[in-house]
């Protein structure tokens, strides 16, 4: 690895050398600084290209772009970017001139044909960037779980009365709570690795949604930039740096089968103080208090608070640092078999083990400066989160313990440091116009977990108790290489090393093992990604490349001889077509090989370790402005999914089938912008059947589901209307294949256990703007 990357900083080193070369004879710059029109803010990811040449770049956090060694004479530079109108600038420079360009853009959100295809970053059509900003800003955002809705083949289902972490279904991967999905807000991970109920653990509820600018989506282990955990996709949420007005927002829904309100919501922006041009800064706080809609009241309560700070130290850098703080506690009804409520013995909505809930706690704390070296970007960061959690759960009744029962309660307790930095430098190579960037990362986790047996919350037996330090550290590398206005290839690489220590604190005796041990695994990820346009209606693309997921701390410790993580190969071909200037599609055929795979068990709540797998499938997506008020989408999957004999290796005899894998799934909807102030969106999301074990012999049903949304602004008030399942299907939000035994049966039954999913609500939304 050492004489890998000495290789690379010389390769660096006589690019830079070329560079200097180069520009000898070419001199003239041109530089400067896009802002929204209406609120004077620096707007990011700006698409800023040079008419009838094959050089572009894109605006930085502070709204900034700079193009280098130039030739005397005339440019028409065009600016564009996905909710602003196009706009067209004539320049002319001279030899040694730096030509200063300052431009305002108009927002319409709405849209679509001002945005030409440009070969910008390599994207998955079924995950283009493209497609998710315009998603973002046509789409109603209820809460943070809407937000990942956003992501085109994502589903979710939560299973433990709003406070657990969803349960993620992406590109034929059963995430579990996140063991394929990595996901960021502003830089800061949320998966936990070595959680106490499951690895990669990701709970996303301390995102406020109110104050999510815009969000990334890349698909696939092919972004050097994203490790681990970015198998089936990396989710990055940005949140805002200013806020325009302040708000002031109460939300109440009604569940007619409990006939009582189910829910209330309160949520505050403020800004703090008054903005300037030096600092700005705001606050926001959100206050939940769900009854849910099962017979027993879930009690869930939750409590957000996050602030933000940007000082501007100079036209070139600024700093920003954000603080927050989530809380939350819950009951549950708990996932209920199917026999119990064929039998009358419970409603769809109730429960057999009604002391199910939990509480969760994190507080995070960002540090980020962002600065222009010469005509580089430089970004470095510095987080660390607090976190606490502890969940009871009973998944097999009285299998187990036939007086006690089987209610387990899982803890984990940690602390986390960790750093980031990154720099990008622009550079030519003769007449290629190339982009290369070094990112580096490191991550500290301090952990406590324990599991322990209960009966109704009351600790019984204590049945692991460890210490994890867990190390995690990263350097990666991408060259993007421009060869015309039409082709351009991205080589990257990712090189991981990680240290495993787990102390066992129970003590080992002839039926119990102790855990304790240490063990490193590394792993180098090599990426290629091609894009080809033919016309600015008109992309196509390959993308490749290795990832992994890492194994939780304790099962990596007993494996001492294996030092090398568990390995993704995965790739892509797709295009992006523009029909006319109103309809915008893309398609993509994938496949993807994994040497570990890991497996919901639904009998103790954890996961088990069966073996390679190979997922196949083809995403598709449409995006269709019908009139200039009225927007349509649609998102569609198919996958095959299966266990192998090994990593590309041939599928297995008997029992292949990964359970819980989505074969087909579908979303999409209408979305309305009336000039009289009205939005209104309906919409549908559809999954089908699917196996719940590895035989097929228990099918998980699918289900279509259809919300509906309108929302009414005058002046500064807001009204708006949710409508959740608006036909009230009955539906199976979560599903597994679990053995379980109730409290008078004589033998256990091995059947489908589930949590009801949302019956007909409605929410009433009443905001005010000042």
């Amino acid at each position: 690895m050492i004489v890998f990357l000495l290789k690379q900083k010389w390769v660096l080193v006589f690019l830079l050398t070329f560079l200097s070369t180069a520009m000898q004879a070419q001199t003239a710059t041109i530089s400067g600084i896009i802002k929204d029109k209406e609120t004077g803010q620096p707007v990011e990811d700006v698409v800023v290209s040079i008419e009838k040449t094959n050089n572009h770049t894109h605006t930085d956090a502070n709204g900034q772009f700079s193009f280098i060694a130039l030739r005397a004479g005339s440019y028409e530079i065009d600016f564009n970017r996905l909710g602003y109108e196009k706009k067209r600038v004539k320049v002319v420079v001279t030899e040694t001139e730096a030509t200063n360009v300052n431009v305002e853009l108009v927002f319409n959100a709405k849209t679509l044909s001002t945005v030409a295809i440009e070969s910008d970053r390599p994207v998955s059509a079924a995950s283009s960037a493209y497609l998710t900003q315009m998603d973002f800003e046509n789409r109603p955002k209820n809460s943070a779980q809407d937000m990942l809705r956003l992501v085109p083949g994502l589903f979710i289902a939560q299973h433990a009365g709003g406070g657990k972490a969803e349960q993620i279904f992406i590109r034929g991967f059963d995430c579990d709570h996140g063991t394929d999905v990595a996901t960021f807000v502003d830089g800061i991970p949320v998966n936990m690795p070595s959680h106490g109920h499951g690895q990669g653990y990701e709970d996303l509820h301390f995102l406020i949604p109110e104050v999510v600018k815009g969000m990334s989506v890349f698909k696939g282990p092919y972004a050097p930039q994203y490790g681990d955990f970015a198998t089936g996709a990396a989710v990055q949420f940005n949140t805002m740096d200013t806020i325009e007005t302040n708000l002031f927002q109460l939300e109440s829904a009604y569940v007619p089968t409990v006939s009582a309100v189910s829910a209330n919501r309160a949520i505050t922006l403020l800004q703090l103080p008054e903005k300037s041009s030096k600092v700005t800064s705001y606050i926001a706080a959100d206050i939940i208090q769900n009854r849910g809609y099962f017979e027993r009241n879930q009690h869930f309560n939750r409590f957000n608070i996050f602030s933000k700070t940007v000082f501007t130290i100079n036209d070139r850098s600024k700093l920003s640092f954000s603080a927050s703080g989530f809380g939350s506690s819950w009951d549950a009804s708990g996932q209920i078999p199917e026999r119990a409520v064929k039998s009358g013995l419970i409603s769809r909505y109730g429960s057999i083990d009604d002391s199910e809930g939990g509480t969760t706690q994190r507080n995070n704390l960002n540090l980020v400066y962002h600065t222009n070296l010469g005509n580089g970007e430089f970004e470095t960061q510095v987080y660390s989160c607090n976190y606490r959690f502890r969940l009871f759960s009973n998944f097999t009744f009285f299998l187990e313990d036939s007086i006690h029962g089987d209610e387990i309660e899982q803890g984990d307790y940690r602390v986390i440091r960790g750093l980031n930095a990154k720099y990008t430098i622009p550079h030519q190579l003769g007449k290629l116009t190339n982009t290369f960037t070094l990112g580096t990362s490191f991550r500290a986790d301090e952990i406590e977990n324990e599991l322990w047996h209960v009966v109704k919350r009351e600790r019984l037996q204590v049945r692991a108790h460890s210490f994890i330090h867990e190390r995690s550290s990263a350097i990666y590398l991408n060259e993007s290489i421009r060869f015309n206005s039409h082709f351009r290839v991205e080589l990257g690489g990712r090189y991981d090393y990680f240290i495993f220590d787990v102390k066992d604190q129970l003590p080992s005796d002839s039926l119990r093992s102790n855990y304790s041990g240490y063990n490193y695994q590394t792993l180098f990820s090599p990426k290629l990604n091609m894009i080809y346009i033919v016309s600015d209606h008109l992309q196509f693309f390959l993308n490749s490349g290795k990832g992994f997921h890492s194994n939780d701390a304790r099962s990596v410790v007993q494996e001492k001889k294996n030092h090398q993580l568990p390995q993704t190969w995965g790739a892509e071909v797709g295009s992006i077509i523009h029909i006319g200037k109103q309809i915008a599609c893309s398609g993509a055929v994938w496949w993807m090989d994994s040497e570990n795979e890991l497996v919901y068990v639904g009998d103790d709540g954890n996961t088990e370790n069966k073996g390679s797998s190979r997922r196949i499938g083809i995403d598709a997506s449409m995006r269709y402005k019908l009139y200039s008020w009225l927007f349509a989408d649609v998102d569609f999957t198919l996958s095959k999914n299966n266990f192998t004999e090994n990593i590309v290796g041939k599928t297995q005899a008997t029992d292949s089938n990964i359970p819980l894998a989505p074969v087909a799934t579908s979303a999409g909807g209408f979305t309305g912008d009336f000039k009289n102030g009205m939005e209104a969106s309906i919409r549908y999301r559809y999954m089908a059947n699917r196996p719940a074990n590895e035989s097929n012999t228990i099918t998980a049903h699918g289900y279509t589901i259809v919300d509906a949304y309108i929302n009414y602004k005058i002046e500064r008030f807001k009204i708006g209307l949710v409508v959740e399942n608006l036909f009230d299907t009955k539906w199976n939000e979560a599903q597994f294949d679990t053995e379980s035994k109730l409290p008078l049966e004589n033998k256990a039954v091995d059947e489908l256990h589930f949590t009801p999913g949302t019956p007909f609500v409605t929410k009433v939304i009443v905001g005010y703007t000042f």
